[in-house]
Protein backbone atom coordinates (compact mmCIF):
# COMPACT_ATOMS: atom_id res chain seq x y z
CA UNK A 1 0.00 0.00 0.00
CA UNK A 2 1.24 3.38 -0.91
CA UNK A 3 2.85 5.33 1.94
CA UNK A 4 0.88 8.40 3.72
CA UNK A 5 2.37 11.47 2.75
CA UNK A 6 3.57 13.22 5.35
CA UNK A 7 1.63 16.33 5.28
CA UNK A 8 -1.20 16.15 3.39
CA UNK A 9 -3.10 18.26 1.33
CA UNK A 10 -6.44 16.49 1.72
CA UNK A 11 -9.25 19.42 1.38
CA UNK A 12 -9.92 21.01 -2.18
CA UNK A 13 -13.00 23.28 -3.49
CA UNK A 14 -15.42 21.53 -1.92
CA UNK A 15 -14.07 18.83 0.69
CA UNK A 16 -11.87 15.68 0.56
CA UNK A 17 -12.13 14.00 -3.21
CA UNK A 18 -10.47 10.84 -4.80
CA UNK A 19 -10.63 7.59 -6.64
CA UNK A 20 -12.63 5.42 -3.58
CA UNK A 21 -10.05 2.68 -2.88
CA UNK A 22 -6.92 5.04 -3.64
CA UNK A 23 -5.15 7.73 -0.79
CA UNK A 24 -6.62 9.14 1.07
CA UNK A 25 -9.80 7.30 0.36
CA UNK A 26 -8.33 3.83 1.74
CA UNK A 27 -8.77 1.68 4.56
CA UNK A 28 -6.05 2.78 6.75
CA UNK A 29 -6.58 6.61 6.22
CA UNK A 30 -10.14 7.01 6.32
CA UNK A 31 -10.45 5.43 10.19
CA UNK A 32 -7.77 8.12 10.62
CA UNK A 33 -9.87 10.97 8.70
CA UNK A 34 -12.50 10.05 11.04
CA UNK A 35 -10.65 10.41 14.24
CA UNK A 36 -9.52 13.74 13.02
CA UNK A 37 -12.76 15.22 12.01
CA UNK A 38 -14.22 13.78 15.54
CA UNK A 39 -11.63 15.50 17.29
CA UNK A 40 -12.15 18.48 15.77
CA UNK A 41 -16.40 18.53 15.88
CA UNK A 42 -16.73 16.82 19.07
CA UNK A 43 -20.16 15.22 20.33
CA UNK A 44 -22.67 14.03 17.98
CA UNK A 45 -22.35 13.98 13.92
CA UNK A 46 -25.25 13.77 11.41
CA UNK A 47 -23.99 11.08 8.75
CA UNK A 48 -25.10 11.21 4.88
CA UNK A 49 -23.96 9.60 1.63
CA UNK A 50 -25.28 9.49 -1.68
CA UNK A 51 -26.01 5.96 -3.30
CA UNK A 52 -22.82 5.09 -5.05
CA UNK A 53 -21.20 1.69 -4.40
CA UNK A 54 -18.31 2.67 -2.49
CA UNK A 55 -19.97 4.49 -0.04
CA UNK A 56 -21.62 2.28 2.69
CA UNK A 57 -17.51 0.94 3.22
CA UNK A 58 -16.44 4.44 3.15
CA UNK A 59 -19.38 5.31 6.34
CA UNK A 60 -18.36 1.96 7.99
CA UNK A 61 -14.47 3.17 8.27
CA UNK A 62 -15.70 6.06 9.55
CA UNK A 63 -17.77 5.21 11.99
CA UNK A 64 -15.13 3.36 13.26
CA UNK A 65 -12.81 6.18 13.34
CA UNK A 66 -15.36 8.32 15.04
CA UNK A 67 -16.11 6.20 17.60
CA UNK A 68 -12.49 5.78 18.91
CA UNK A 69 -12.68 9.61 20.39
CA UNK A 70 -16.19 8.93 21.25
CA UNK A 71 -18.57 10.52 18.60
CA UNK A 72 -21.53 10.26 18.27
CA UNK A 73 -23.05 8.93 14.66
CA UNK A 74 -27.06 9.57 13.68
CA UNK A 75 -27.29 7.75 10.39
CA UNK A 76 -29.10 9.68 7.87
CA UNK A 77 -28.69 6.79 4.85
CA UNK A 78 -28.89 7.99 1.59
CA UNK A 79 -29.95 11.72 1.30
CA UNK A 80 -28.68 14.58 -0.55
CA UNK A 81 -25.63 16.85 1.40
CA UNK A 82 -27.88 19.94 1.72
CA UNK A 83 -29.66 17.84 3.77
CA UNK A 84 -26.89 16.96 6.16
CA UNK A 85 -26.43 20.73 6.47
CA UNK A 86 -30.03 21.32 6.89
CA UNK A 87 -29.82 18.50 9.49
CA UNK A 88 -26.92 19.43 11.45
CA UNK A 89 -28.12 23.03 12.41
CA UNK A 90 -31.42 21.75 12.86
CA UNK A 91 -30.69 18.93 15.08
CA UNK A 92 -28.48 20.85 17.52
CA UNK A 93 -26.03 18.67 16.32
CA UNK A 94 -21.76 18.71 16.71
CA UNK A 95 -21.05 18.79 13.05
CA UNK A 96 -21.82 16.77 9.92
CA UNK A 97 -20.36 14.50 7.25
CA UNK A 98 -21.61 13.82 3.70
CA UNK A 99 -20.00 11.07 1.39
CA UNK A 100 -20.23 11.98 -1.70
CA UNK A 101 -18.01 12.97 -4.51
CA UNK A 102 -20.61 15.10 -6.29
CA UNK A 103 -21.11 15.49 -10.35
CA UNK A 104 -18.35 12.99 -10.35
CA UNK A 105 -18.65 9.50 -11.52
CA UNK A 106 -19.07 6.82 -9.28
CA UNK A 107 -15.50 5.41 -9.11
CA UNK A 108 -14.69 8.39 -6.87
CA UNK A 109 -16.15 9.53 -3.73
CA UNK A 110 -15.35 12.74 -0.98
CA UNK A 111 -15.98 13.65 2.25
CA UNK A 112 -17.72 16.99 3.04
CA UNK A 113 -17.73 18.16 6.61
CA UNK A 114 -19.77 20.73 8.02
CA UNK A 115 -20.01 22.56 11.69
CA UNK A 116 -22.49 22.93 14.30
CA UNK A 117 -24.09 25.57 12.28
CA UNK A 118 -24.57 23.61 8.62
CA UNK A 119 -21.89 25.45 7.28
CA UNK A 120 -18.87 23.83 5.54
CA UNK A 121 -15.60 24.32 7.67
CA UNK A 122 -13.34 26.89 7.47
CA UNK A 123 -9.97 26.73 6.23
CA UNK A 124 -8.42 26.68 9.56
CA UNK A 125 -10.70 23.51 10.76
CA UNK A 126 -9.14 22.23 7.36
CA UNK A 127 -5.57 22.84 8.59
CA UNK A 128 -6.05 21.22 11.88
CA UNK A 129 -7.54 17.99 10.06
CA UNK A 130 -4.96 17.16 7.68
CA UNK A 131 -2.47 18.08 10.46
CA UNK A 132 -4.46 15.13 12.71
CA UNK A 133 -4.55 12.75 9.97
CA UNK A 134 -0.25 13.42 9.08
CA UNK A 135 0.08 12.55 12.54
CA UNK A 136 -1.86 9.84 13.17
CA UNK A 137 -0.30 6.47 14.02
CA UNK A 138 -3.12 4.64 15.19
CA UNK A 139 -3.26 0.97 13.81
CA UNK A 140 -6.61 -0.44 11.89
CA UNK A 141 -7.82 -3.57 11.59
CA UNK A 142 -9.11 -1.52 8.82
CA UNK A 143 -6.24 -1.92 7.03
CA UNK A 144 -6.67 -5.18 5.29
CA UNK A 145 -10.38 -4.77 4.29
CA UNK A 146 -11.79 -5.21 0.76
CA UNK A 147 -12.47 -1.58 -0.15
CA UNK A 148 -14.33 -3.62 -3.01
CA UNK A 149 -17.59 -3.51 -1.69
CA UNK A 150 -17.33 -6.38 1.21
CA UNK A 151 -21.19 -7.43 0.64
CA UNK A 152 -22.75 -3.53 1.65
CA UNK A 153 -25.78 -2.13 0.99
CA UNK A 154 -27.81 0.70 1.16
CA UNK A 155 -31.50 0.76 2.33
CA UNK A 156 -33.02 3.05 -0.44
CA UNK A 157 -35.94 3.57 1.89
CA UNK A 158 -35.78 7.27 3.07
CA UNK A 159 -34.51 7.45 6.49
CA UNK A 160 -36.46 9.14 8.87
CA UNK A 161 -33.61 12.16 9.17
CA UNK A 162 -34.49 12.24 5.38
CA UNK A 163 -38.40 12.49 6.23
CA UNK A 164 -37.44 15.54 8.31
CA UNK A 165 -35.40 16.89 5.96
CA UNK A 166 -38.34 17.08 3.73
CA UNK A 167 -40.24 18.36 6.50
CA UNK A 168 -38.07 21.19 7.31
CA UNK A 169 -38.08 22.13 3.47
CA UNK A 170 -41.80 22.22 2.68
CA UNK A 171 -42.14 24.44 5.85
CA UNK A 172 -40.28 27.29 3.95
CA UNK A 173 -43.44 27.02 0.78
CA UNK A 174 -47.03 27.44 1.18
CA UNK A 175 -48.90 24.59 2.18
CA UNK A 176 -51.16 22.45 0.28
CA UNK A 177 -51.06 21.51 -3.55
CA UNK A 178 -49.80 24.60 -4.80
CA UNK A 179 -48.44 23.08 -8.13
CA UNK A 180 -51.46 21.50 -8.69
CA UNK A 181 -51.21 21.33 -12.50
CA UNK A 182 -47.74 21.79 -13.37
CA UNK A 183 -46.39 19.71 -15.13
CA UNK A 184 -42.34 18.84 -14.15
CA UNK A 185 -39.33 16.49 -15.96
CA UNK A 186 -37.17 15.61 -12.79
CA UNK A 187 -33.83 14.10 -13.57
CA UNK A 188 -32.58 12.81 -10.33
CA UNK A 189 -29.11 11.75 -11.90
CA UNK A 190 -29.24 8.44 -10.17
CA UNK A 191 -28.16 10.19 -7.27
CA UNK A 192 -28.90 10.99 -3.83
CA UNK A 193 -32.35 12.76 -4.68
CA UNK A 194 -34.09 9.68 -6.50
CA UNK A 195 -36.23 8.95 -3.65
CA UNK A 196 -36.84 12.80 -2.39
CA UNK A 197 -37.28 15.29 -5.06
CA UNK A 198 -40.14 13.46 -7.29
CA UNK A 199 -41.85 12.38 -3.75
CA UNK A 200 -41.74 16.21 -2.91
CA UNK A 201 -43.05 17.27 -6.21
CA UNK A 202 -46.03 15.10 -6.19
CA UNK A 203 -47.14 15.76 -2.73
CA UNK A 204 -46.79 19.87 -3.77
CA UNK A 205 -49.43 18.84 -6.16
CA UNK A 206 -47.26 18.78 -9.50
CA UNK A 207 -47.59 15.86 -12.34
CA UNK A 208 -44.09 14.21 -12.15
CA UNK A 209 -42.07 12.58 -14.84
CA UNK A 210 -38.85 11.05 -12.86
CA UNK A 211 -35.74 10.40 -15.58
CA UNK A 212 -32.32 8.38 -13.76
CA UNK A 213 -33.94 8.04 -10.38
CA UNK A 214 -33.01 4.34 -10.04
CA UNK A 215 -29.14 3.87 -9.11
CA UNK A 216 -27.43 1.17 -8.74
CA UNK A 217 -24.01 2.24 -7.44
CA UNK A 218 -22.22 2.74 -10.42
CA UNK A 219 -24.81 4.58 -12.31
CA UNK A 220 -25.06 8.29 -10.91
CA UNK A 221 -24.01 10.89 -13.18
CA UNK A 222 -23.41 8.83 -16.03
CA UNK A 223 -24.78 10.56 -18.67
CA UNK A 224 -26.89 12.16 -16.88
CA UNK A 225 -27.99 14.77 -14.49
CA UNK A 226 -26.97 18.46 -13.61
CA UNK A 227 -23.51 17.86 -15.90
CA UNK A 228 -25.26 15.84 -18.45
CA UNK A 229 -28.23 17.68 -19.42
CA UNK A 230 -29.30 16.62 -22.61
CA UNK A 231 -31.25 13.91 -21.84
CA UNK A 232 -33.45 16.08 -19.33
CA UNK A 233 -33.70 18.43 -22.59
CA UNK A 234 -34.82 15.43 -24.62
CA UNK A 235 -37.53 14.90 -22.57
CA UNK A 236 -38.64 17.59 -21.80
CA UNK A 237 -39.36 17.71 -25.59
CA UNK A 238 -40.54 14.10 -25.75
CA UNK A 239 -42.74 14.86 -22.98
CA UNK A 240 -44.43 18.23 -22.67
CA UNK A 241 -44.06 19.88 -19.30
CA UNK A 242 -43.74 23.59 -17.73
CA UNK A 243 -40.29 22.95 -17.11
CA UNK A 244 -37.63 20.17 -16.30
CA UNK A 245 -35.07 20.64 -13.88
CA UNK A 246 -31.80 18.18 -13.65
CA UNK A 247 -30.01 17.89 -9.85
CA UNK A 248 -26.07 16.08 -9.83
CA UNK A 249 -25.34 13.12 -7.89
CA UNK A 250 -25.45 14.86 -4.12
CA UNK A 251 -27.96 17.41 -4.62
CA UNK A 252 -26.80 20.57 -4.08
CA UNK A 253 -26.72 22.05 -7.69
CA UNK A 254 -29.71 22.04 -10.33
CA UNK A 255 -29.73 23.16 -13.90
CA UNK A 256 -33.14 23.61 -15.37
CA UNK A 257 -34.76 23.01 -19.48
CA UNK A 258 -37.90 25.47 -20.49
CA UNK A 259 -40.48 23.43 -22.12
CA UNK A 260 -39.15 24.95 -25.57
CA UNK A 261 -35.77 23.21 -24.52
CA UNK A 262 -33.27 25.91 -23.40
CA UNK A 263 -31.13 25.20 -21.02
CA UNK A 264 -31.46 27.30 -17.76
CA UNK A 265 -28.13 27.51 -16.09
CA UNK A 266 -27.31 29.20 -12.50
CA UNK A 267 -26.66 32.26 -13.86
CA UNK A 268 -30.48 32.62 -15.27
CA UNK A 269 -31.52 31.35 -12.40
CA UNK A 270 -29.61 34.28 -10.43
CA UNK A 271 -31.47 37.11 -12.70
CA UNK A 272 -35.13 35.88 -12.21
CA UNK A 273 -34.59 35.34 -8.35
CA UNK A 274 -32.86 38.72 -8.23
CA UNK A 275 -35.90 40.13 -10.09
CA UNK A 276 -38.33 39.03 -8.13
CA UNK A 277 -36.62 40.02 -4.76
CA UNK A 278 -36.11 43.52 -6.14
CA UNK A 279 -39.87 43.38 -7.29
CA UNK A 280 -41.11 42.65 -3.90
CA UNK A 281 -38.15 44.99 -2.39
CA UNK A 282 -36.21 42.08 -0.35
CA UNK A 283 -33.09 42.35 -2.62
CA UNK A 284 -30.71 43.35 0.08
CA UNK A 285 -28.03 46.25 -0.69
CA UNK A 286 -29.14 45.78 -4.15
CA UNK A 287 -25.81 43.20 -4.52
CA UNK A 288 -25.88 39.65 -6.40
CA UNK A 289 -22.86 37.60 -5.34
CA UNK A 290 -21.19 35.28 -8.24
CA UNK A 291 -17.63 33.80 -9.01
CA UNK A 292 -15.02 34.19 -11.77
CA UNK A 293 -17.28 31.82 -13.79
CA UNK A 294 -20.32 33.55 -13.74
CA UNK A 295 -21.44 35.23 -17.14
CA UNK A 296 -20.38 38.45 -18.36
CA UNK A 297 -23.85 39.17 -19.51
CA UNK A 298 -25.37 38.76 -16.11
CA UNK A 299 -22.85 41.38 -14.71
CA UNK A 300 -24.16 43.80 -17.35
CA UNK A 301 -27.87 43.10 -17.29
CA UNK A 302 -27.79 43.32 -13.64
CA UNK A 303 -26.30 46.69 -13.89
CA UNK A 304 -28.20 48.16 -16.17
CA UNK A 305 -31.48 47.16 -13.55
CA UNK A 306 -29.11 48.76 -10.78
CA UNK A 307 -27.71 45.82 -9.45
CA UNK A 308 -24.30 45.75 -8.60
CA UNK A 309 -22.60 42.00 -9.37
CA UNK A 310 -19.85 40.91 -6.88
CA UNK A 311 -17.48 37.59 -7.53
CA UNK A 312 -15.68 35.14 -5.65
CA UNK A 313 -13.07 32.26 -6.19
CA UNK A 314 -15.19 29.41 -7.40
CA UNK A 315 -17.03 27.22 -4.59
CA UNK A 316 -20.22 27.82 -3.11
CA UNK A 317 -18.67 28.77 0.26
CA UNK A 318 -16.85 31.39 -0.77
CA UNK A 319 -19.75 32.38 -2.49
CA UNK A 320 -22.00 32.48 0.92
CA UNK A 321 -18.57 33.74 2.65
CA UNK A 322 -18.90 36.64 0.35
CA UNK A 323 -23.14 36.88 0.77
CA UNK A 324 -22.24 37.15 5.12
CA UNK A 325 -19.55 39.70 4.59
CA UNK A 326 -22.43 42.27 1.95
CA UNK A 327 -25.72 40.80 3.47
CA UNK A 328 -26.45 39.84 0.13
CA UNK A 329 -29.90 38.21 -0.39
CA UNK A 330 -28.88 35.82 -3.19
CA UNK A 331 -25.87 34.54 -4.75
CA UNK A 332 -24.92 31.13 -6.91
CA UNK A 333 -22.60 29.83 -9.56
CA UNK A 334 -23.28 29.15 -13.13
CA UNK A 335 -23.08 25.43 -12.50
CA UNK A 336 -26.27 25.53 -10.35
CA UNK A 337 -25.15 26.24 -6.46
CA UNK A 338 -27.32 28.81 -5.43
CA UNK A 339 -27.30 30.28 -2.04
CA UNK A 340 -30.24 31.83 -0.39
CA UNK A 341 -29.74 34.72 2.30
CA UNK A 342 -32.86 33.88 3.94
CA UNK A 343 -31.94 30.18 4.38
CA UNK A 344 -28.71 30.54 5.39
CA UNK A 345 -26.86 27.60 4.20
CA UNK A 346 -24.80 26.23 1.16
CA UNK A 347 -26.62 25.24 -2.17
CA UNK A 348 -29.53 23.38 -2.28
CA UNK A 349 -30.76 22.07 -5.38
CA UNK A 350 -34.18 20.55 -4.26
CA UNK A 351 -34.91 24.26 -2.48
CA UNK A 352 -33.79 26.25 -5.92
CA UNK A 353 -36.14 24.08 -7.74
CA UNK A 354 -39.11 25.06 -5.49
CA UNK A 355 -38.12 28.71 -5.26
CA UNK A 356 -38.17 28.81 -9.17
CA UNK A 357 -41.29 26.79 -9.30
CA UNK A 358 -42.87 29.21 -7.01
CA UNK A 359 -41.44 32.14 -9.39
CA UNK A 360 -43.50 30.52 -12.00
CA UNK A 361 -46.30 30.02 -10.32
CA UNK A 362 -46.42 33.05 -8.60
CA UNK A 363 -46.17 35.37 -11.80
CA UNK A 364 -48.47 32.90 -14.12
CA UNK A 365 -45.74 33.05 -16.71
CA UNK A 366 -43.55 30.29 -18.20
CA UNK A 367 -39.91 29.68 -17.55
CA UNK A 368 -39.52 31.26 -21.49
CA UNK A 369 -41.54 34.02 -21.28
CA UNK A 370 -39.43 34.59 -17.73
CA UNK A 371 -36.04 33.91 -19.91
CA UNK A 372 -37.17 35.56 -22.80
CA UNK A 373 -34.60 38.27 -22.34
CA UNK A 374 -31.68 36.16 -20.86
CA UNK A 375 -28.89 36.00 -23.47
CA UNK A 376 -25.78 34.75 -22.14
CA UNK A 377 -21.68 35.53 -24.08
CA UNK A 378 -20.55 33.31 -25.46
CA UNK A 379 -18.49 31.20 -22.97
CA UNK A 380 -15.97 28.10 -23.62
CA UNK A 381 -14.34 26.05 -20.74
CA UNK A 382 -11.76 23.63 -22.02
CA UNK A 383 -10.35 21.15 -19.31
CA UNK A 384 -7.08 20.32 -19.77
CA UNK A 385 -5.27 17.51 -17.78
CA UNK A 386 -2.88 17.89 -15.45
CA UNK A 387 -0.91 15.47 -13.18
CA UNK A 388 0.65 18.15 -11.77
CA UNK A 389 -0.69 21.68 -10.82
CA UNK A 390 2.42 23.82 -11.86
CA UNK A 391 1.67 27.41 -10.55
CA UNK A 392 1.01 28.93 -13.71
CA UNK A 393 2.87 32.25 -12.97
CA UNK A 394 5.59 30.00 -13.38
CA UNK A 395 5.24 29.25 -16.58
CA UNK A 396 6.10 32.57 -18.41
CA UNK A 397 4.66 31.77 -21.71
CA UNK A 398 1.77 30.56 -20.14
CA UNK A 399 1.26 33.21 -18.28
CA UNK A 400 2.10 35.55 -20.80
CA UNK A 401 -0.24 33.88 -23.40
CA UNK A 402 -3.02 34.71 -20.81
CA UNK A 403 -2.12 38.47 -20.25
CA UNK A 404 -1.99 38.58 -23.97
CA UNK A 405 -5.44 37.04 -24.34
CA UNK A 406 -6.74 39.05 -21.55
CA UNK A 407 -5.96 42.66 -23.35
CA UNK A 408 -7.18 41.42 -26.55
CA UNK A 409 -10.91 40.90 -24.72
CA UNK A 410 -10.91 44.12 -22.72
CA UNK A 411 -14.20 45.80 -23.33
CA UNK A 412 -15.92 42.70 -24.43
CA UNK A 413 -15.11 39.44 -23.08
CA UNK A 414 -13.17 38.02 -20.30
CA UNK A 415 -10.79 34.73 -19.51
CA UNK A 416 -10.43 32.94 -15.91
CA UNK A 417 -7.85 29.92 -15.78
CA UNK A 418 -7.59 28.15 -13.14
CA UNK A 419 -6.91 24.57 -11.65
CA UNK A 420 -9.69 22.38 -10.67
CA UNK A 421 -10.11 22.22 -6.60
CA UNK A 422 -11.54 18.49 -7.31
CA UNK A 423 -10.00 17.27 -10.49
CA UNK A 424 -6.47 16.43 -12.00
CA UNK A 425 -7.19 19.38 -14.68
CA UNK A 426 -6.68 22.81 -15.54
CA UNK A 427 -9.80 24.81 -16.68
CA UNK A 428 -9.55 27.36 -19.24
CA UNK A 429 -12.93 29.98 -19.56
CA UNK A 430 -13.49 32.58 -22.23
CA UNK A 431 -15.92 34.66 -22.76
CA UNK A 432 -16.60 36.88 -25.60
CA UNK A 433 -18.80 37.91 -28.30
CA UNK A 434 -17.99 35.41 -31.00
CA UNK A 435 -17.50 31.60 -30.17
CA UNK A 436 -15.10 31.37 -32.75
CA UNK A 437 -12.84 33.75 -30.94
CA UNK A 438 -13.40 31.84 -27.77
CA UNK A 439 -12.45 28.13 -29.67
CA UNK A 440 -9.58 29.92 -31.21
CA UNK A 441 -7.97 31.32 -28.12
CA UNK A 442 -9.01 28.55 -25.94
CA UNK A 443 -6.90 25.74 -28.06
CA UNK A 444 -3.79 28.23 -28.60
CA UNK A 445 -3.18 28.53 -24.63
CA UNK A 446 -4.38 24.81 -23.81
CA UNK A 447 -1.88 23.64 -26.34
CA UNK A 448 1.17 25.94 -25.07
CA UNK A 449 0.33 24.63 -21.76
CA UNK A 450 0.54 21.35 -22.88
CA UNK A 451 3.79 21.79 -24.33
CA UNK A 452 4.90 23.74 -21.25
CA UNK A 453 4.18 21.51 -18.64
CA UNK A 454 5.89 18.73 -20.19
CA UNK A 455 5.70 14.82 -20.29
CA UNK A 456 5.83 14.26 -16.67
CA UNK A 457 3.04 16.47 -15.75
CA UNK A 458 0.41 15.52 -17.77
CA UNK A 459 -2.48 13.17 -18.05
CA UNK A 460 -3.42 10.71 -20.70
CA UNK A 461 -6.07 12.44 -23.14
CA UNK A 462 -7.76 9.18 -23.11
Amino acid sequence: MKSRPASPKLFGTDGIRAHAGGYPLDPRTIPAIGRAIGAELGGTVILGCDPRESSPWIARLLRAGLATVGAWVEDAGVVPTPAVALLTQQADAAGGIMISASHNAYGDNGIKVFAADGRKIENDAEARIEHCVATDDGADAATSFDSTGDGDTHDPTPSPLADRYVELLRKRFPSGNWLSGLGIVVDCANGAMSRIAPAMFRALGAEVHAIHADPDGTNINAGCGAVHPASLLATVKENPADFGVAFDGDGDRAMFATRAGRLIDGDAVLLLITRRLRRAGKLENSVVVGTSMTNYALEQVLAAEGVRLVRTDVGDRYVFREMLSLRASIGGEPSGHIIFGDFGLSGDGLLTALKLAETIVEGTSSLDALTKDWNPMPQLIRNVPAAEKVPLESLSEVSGKIDEIAGLLRGRGRIVVRYSGTEALLRIMIESDSAETNEAYAADLAALFVRSLGPAGRLSMG
